[in-house]
């Protein structure tokens, strides 16, 4: 791992984990307490993601074996009384973060094999509490990672205390100077004022000037107003946009931080989202995994700017547009005209471009209603004299037509400066090698391989690109499409995973990100292991299946599976590294539902449980 060193303000843990995790302590009926002691420095050195990750960590096991009482998080100085000498540390230059539950505890015996993988303190995985046991492994790697470690009291009955003990500079500002500067970068003057007020940016950032002290328009909004919410942490640039935004018409909202941001996104609802990348807490990319995640703020036509040059990810996510820093009056005007576009149409226009009639007609069933205007065709050449002639908002290819090829098609579309940029999403039962499949992911944004459950994911997608307002949609839909993003409680939360894999790597891997989910991991390592498990647990909800393993692999397993009626119905999604053509249909043939190559690409994973795992 590499370390991503930034400057860390401390005084914003008490927000951010009163926000995390006072909703989960609620639910069980405990307190949250967070104190901050007066000898703290302002800020402090380190990576701000690995750190949230390590509390995040240790909070949830508070949580998690504390059913009366309460957690108390303390920030501060180390003591006199705390061992410093395994870290090396310091106590004038180092600080301590420590987490106190009132909780089972753990007894003395058991200390040190809890922060070994998949060891709880009773010695076992997935009992009473569920998960695999990484959460601490992982923690102190990374504590060490950073300079630092993690220390652990506790008593029987009585509950535990985590401290995690850091350097409070694990770097310099000059060090880490580099990799925010392009980041940052200022943007270019759209006016001699604006000029000049950049040229002063670093005197106003010592000033401590604030996103905050600009009065956006939050309390004058009123039913039907044109709104932009603008996510921006570097106060100078928001008052531009806040300006030229104002300008052009819209009401506006503003937010320094992504957390900020998507409470006012939840809030108000706007007509669209200005959203920087580096952003401080959450960054730009989580904030729009989480508005898209949201069938309330997904349709929102989202604009991002950044200082590097990530379009494509961007545009794979759903963006309407990516502007790169540094910024020119010609680049706001162009993203302004096309907000005004997209939220202008009620009506979208999609092209479908499949030479399979039945097919054809079926995709129009499934995506049309009143606010979409279809077009449709069986050959590439049309789909492409189309595009030539009219504007689309979305197409949607099959790779096998009659004419030209899918990746003809696209190679054309996206080489003429005729057309202007639209959204494509792949939609075939043709199966790709890996060479096809990245030729393809540079030119679309999304790839669905037809099969059982690809029509909920097909409407999902072209609704995402459309922006489609889901509460607009006949209930039929929005009911496909909920069930589809439907990640809280009822998707995830206590279903058991049966995950068959002979590598220890992909089980630690895939557990981590299954435990974060809050579901209970049962591993198996290889295809003998993995029936043995079936018969003993009647109540496993799903099977990730690797391919390639000894004694009994991945094909021979799901077929013994399903040659048992009790498990007729079970969902068993193969993964295998794809090193032979015919892998896939090999796998739908042995009776896996689903399949995904690996390395596994854990938005598809989490996309194929939520399918798989809803009831």
């Amino acid at each position: 791992m590499n370390l991503n060193l930034e400057e860390v303000t401390l005084e914003y843990f008490p927000t951010y984990l009163q926000q995390n995790f006072e909703h989960l302590t609620g639910e069980k009926g405990l307190y949250l307490k967070v104190e901050l002691e007066d000898n703290l420095p302002p800020k402090i050195i380190s990576d701000r993601q690995r750190l949230e990750q390590i509390v995040k960590n240790l909070l949830s096991n508070a949580i998690k074996f504390t059913e009366k009482g309460g957690i108390t998080v303390k920030i501060g100085r180390p003591t006199k009384d705390m061992d410093l000498k395994n870290s090396g540390l310091s106590q004038e230059s180092s600080i301590y973060l420590q987490v106190t539950d009132t909780g089972i505890g753990i007894p003395e015996e058991k200390k040190k094999l809890i922060f070994q993988a998949f060891q709880q303190a009773d010695g076992t995985t997935s009992r009473k509490f569920g998960g695999t046991g990484l959460g601490l492994s992982i923690s102190m790697q990374l504590s060490k990672l950073m300079g630092g470690e993690i220390q652990v009291t506790s008593e029987v009955g009585e509950g535990s205390q985590f401290t995690l003990l850091l350097p409070e500079t694990l770097g310099t500002v000059e060090n880490i100077a580099e990799d925010t500067e392009q980041e940052k970068t200022e943007t270019k003057p759209l006016t001699q004022h604006v000029e000049a007020e950049q040229k002063n940016e670093k005197d106003d950032k010592k000033s401590k000037k604030s996103v905050n002290d600009i009065k956006d328009d939050r309390h004058e909004i009123q039913k039907g107003d044109r709104t932009i919410l603008i996510i921006e942490d570097d106060a100078n640039f928001a008052k531009i946009l806040f300006d030229f935004t104002r300008d052009k018409g819209y009401k506006c909202l503003i937010a320094d931080d992504g957390e900020a941001g998507l409470q006012l996104a939840n809030q108000f609802i706007p007509s669209a989202i200005l959203l920087d990348v580096g952003l401080p807490r959450i960054d730009g990319w989580t904030v729009m995994e989480r508005l898209k995640d949201n069938t309330d703020t997904r349709h929102i036509p989202v604009y991002f700017i950044s200082g590097l040059d990530k379009r494509m990810a961007a545009m794979n996510m759903g963006a309407i547009g990516f502007l790169q820093k540094p910024v020119t009056q010609e680049g706001l005007d162009s993203a302004l005209s096309k907000i005004d576009q997209t939220i202008s149409k009620d009506i979208k226009k999609l092209l479908i471009v499949e030479d399979d009639k039945v097919m054809r007609d079926s995709i129009i069933e499934l995506i049309g209603d009143a606010d979409v205007s279809i077009t449709a065709t069986d050959k590439g050449k049309d789909a492409f004299n189309r595009l030539r002639k009219e504007e689309y908002d979305c197409m949607v290819l099959d790779l096998g037509l009659s004419d030209i090829s899918g990746f003809e098609l696209i190679e054309k579309v996206k080489s003429d400066k005729k057309i202007p940029e639209i959204p494509i999403i792949i939609y075939t039962g043709k199966e790709l090698n890996k060479k096809e499949e990245t030729k393809l992911r540079k030119h679309s944004e999304s790839i669905i391989v037809k099969g059982v459950k690809s029509p909920e994911r097909l409407l999902d997608e072209v609704s995402l690109f459309l922006h489609r307002a889901e509460k607009n949609m006949p209930k039929e839909k929005q009911d496909t499409i909920r069930k589809l993003h439907d990640t809280g409680e009822t998707v995830f939360k206590d279903k058991q995973i049966l995950l068959v894999d002979d590598d220890i790597r992909n089980i630690f891997a895939l557990s981590s990100v299954l435990e974060e989910k809050e579901v209970e991991v049962i591993t198996a390592e290889n295809g003998q292991e993995a029936i043995d498990s079936l018969k003993k647990n009647d109540k496993i909800d799903l099977v990730l299946m690797d391919i390639m393993m000894p004694e009994m692999d991945g094909f021979e397993a799901i077929t013994k599976i399903r040659a048992n009626k009790a498990f007729a119905k079970l969902p068993i999604i193969a993964l295998t590294a794809k090193a032979m053509k015919g892998d896939r249909q090999k796998c739908i043939d042995a009776g896996a539902n689903d399949y995904l190559a690996k390395p596994v690409d854990i938005e598809k994973l989490l996309s194929l449980l939520q399918v798989w795992l809803y009831k």
